[in-house]
């Protein structure tokens, strides 16, 4: 598992087309005045940057394509402003999906966070209906993760950020069923 948070490049490097994208999307809200609010005189900047850093996520791993990326605990934690086991708590509830990979670790795809942080809304419901037992957490990770028609060519994710929480609910209970027919 390789974090791009604690590699260290040259000054001589060029930025990678992904980070220069970042660094101009980020220069053109900071023109829009976006960021106004916490730029004042007296702002630490390099405390600003270490949040924004933050909410990055930092662990690469062969699934990225399907569902991630992903934090670990230590850099969710830090994004949300929570403690570690805040993490841990709200994974047992079922709050948030956490994956165990290869090393025992535990990994937290990014796409059930909103801009802010803020967890998918009603995800416990659907985890309930898709994976009573918690037995398959990265099948329900896919299953959130993947277009479907049925939610207009988006994500189930999506749908619930978007607060169409019946038709995901409908949908996890026919996967449901349908994985339990199968078994």
């Amino acid at each position: 598992m390789e974090s791009t948070l604690h590699r260290t490049r040259s000054a001589a490097e060029e930025l990678s087309p992904a980070e220069s994208a970042l660094l101009q999307a980020l220069t053109e809200r900071i023109r829009l005045g976006e960021a106004d609010a916490a730029l004042t005189d007296t702002a630490d900047v390099d405390a600003l940057a270490e949040r924004m850093l933050a909410a990055l996520p930092t662990v690469k791993h062969e699934t990225d394509a399907l569902i991630g990326p992903f934090y670990d605990t230590a850099s969710l934690a830090n994004w949300r402003g929570v403690t570690r086991q805040a993490i841990h708590k709200a994974t047992q509830k079922r709050d948030l999906i956490g994956l165990k990979i290869g090393d025992g670790t535990r990994v937290f795809p990014a796409f059930q966070f909103g801009r802010t942080g803020t967890p998918l809304p009603h995800l416990r419901d659907v985890l309930d209906l898709i994976d009573r037992d918690a037995i398959d957490p990265w099948g329900s990770a896919l299953w959130l993760n993947t277009v479907a028609d049925e939610f207009g060519g988006t994500t189930a994710a999506q749908a619930l950020r978007d607060g169409r929480v019946e038709p995901v609910l409908i949908a996890a209970r026919r996967a449901a069923h349908a994985w339990h027919a199968d078994a």
